[in-house]
């Protein structure tokens, strides 16, 4: 296919061959990811996407593309069916524009009408993007799938309203008609990620201000290692999956503080030394929220910008392994290199230290 190299289908996702699949959100991060892993190996998959000029943007690329809103009233069935698995990442995050209602639409009625009528028009499997931060600001360290629910924002708790439906679509569903997971991607990274670029950026240039003392658990999962358990949950023994919620990330959890000097090592740069107080900051995002709200203008701080200096998240990460046959692949180290790569070679994020000057002396020294 154009633009895309294709590959050998791996042994563990044998299961996959001769399946046709759907997966939403393909103009977002992990959603493109994984139906490009999909397109690599060979698989029958649409992406589907909220705009039609993304659309569009996939085709070029040589991908099959339709659009899919999921806050609308459309009928899908045409769309779904002869599908055999839908793997649903489309949702509605960081657009503090949009209330409750919009927010619940998308990423519990949604996502819950998208499965029902899954079911109704013969798709076998259907795999659900939750989000660890159902979990919000962990209760234990690190926190299972049995954890508490403590979401933080409307985002953690629309998302977990959407995942509990859907739980319980599955508690009413036999797995020979329709097996339904939920997999919880923890803090996502890596190259095609505009996420954490502005976390990576400040750090590297040299503007990155800890807020508070960075003695927080964070805990990221590599884009690919989150395709990886997208793609178990497809093929797994459905009486593993069947009903079940993953937490997904990579390696193991770190101190933020200590996630700040990887970024700083990786990229060859200096450790950040700015701190500042917690309370003034949280006062601040809440006040910025209060002011933007009423004209839907998404604010440059808010109390979820600032939590992530505050929060907890940590997750232990063996019912993944058990179940689902999920092992990460990616080490922060690595992951971290390869993200900085990406960032630079597209001039996201500053240069190494001295590589201006490495390449203008290797220019000079061939004239």
């Amino acid at each position: 296919m154009t633009g895309i190299e294709a590959g050998t289908l791996p042994p563990e996702y044998a299961d996959l061959r001769g399946k046709r699949c759907l997966v939403t959100g393909a103009a977002g991060f992990i959603g493109g990811a994984l139906l490009r892993r999909l397109v690599r190996y060979g698989i029958d998959v649409t992406g589907t996407v909220l705009l039609a000029a993304e659309a569009e943007a996939l085709r070029d690329e040589g991908m099959q593309a339709e659009v899919l809103d999921l806050a609308s009233g459309d009928a899908w069935d045409d769309l779904l069916r002869g599908t055999d698995i839908v793997f649903n990442i489309a949702a509605m995050f960081q657009e503090t524009e949009h209330g409750e209602e919009m927010y619940d639409r998308v990423n519990h009625l949604g996502a819950l009408r998208l499965a029902e009528t899954a079911l109704r028009v013969g798709v076998r499997r259907f795999i659900q993007c939750s989000t660890v931060g159902v979990h919000g600001h962990v209760q234990e360290v690190p926190a299972t799938e049995a954890t508490p629910f403590n979401p933080m924002d409307l985002y953690h708790r629309t998302k977990l309203a959407g995942e509990l439906a859907l739980l319980d679509l599955a508690a009413s569903v036999e797995p020979h008609r329709m097996v339904i997971t939920a997999v919880r991607p923890a803090m996502v990274y890596g190259p095609g990620d505009r996420r954490m670029l502005k976390l990576f950026r400040t750090i590297l240039d040299g503007r990155f201000v800890m807020v508070g003392d960075g003695q927080v658990w964070t805990h990221l999962g590599h884009v690919e290692d989150n395709v990886d358990a997208f793609l178990r949950g497809a093929v797994a023994p459905a009486a593993e999956v069947h009903g079940e919620a993953f937490n997904i990330a990579s390696a193991e959890p770190m101190m933020l503080a200590d996630l700040v000097r990887l970024i700083a090592r990786e990229g060859g740069v200096g450790e950040p030394r700015l701190r500042v107080p917690l309370a003034p900051v949280m006062a601040a995002g809440i006040l910025v929220e209060a002011v933007c709200a009423p004209f839907g203008i998404r604010p440059p701080l808010s109390r979820r910008r600032v939590g992530f200096f505050t929060h907890d998240r940590a997750f232990d990460l063996a019912k993944a392994e058990r179940r689902l046959g999920y092992r990460s692949r990616w080490g922060h180290p690595e992951g971290i290199r390869d993200t900085i790569g990406w960032y630079r070679a597209r001039g996201l994020v500053a240069p190494r230290p001295g590589a201006k000057g490495q390449q203008a002396e290797a220019a000079r020294s061939s004239t």
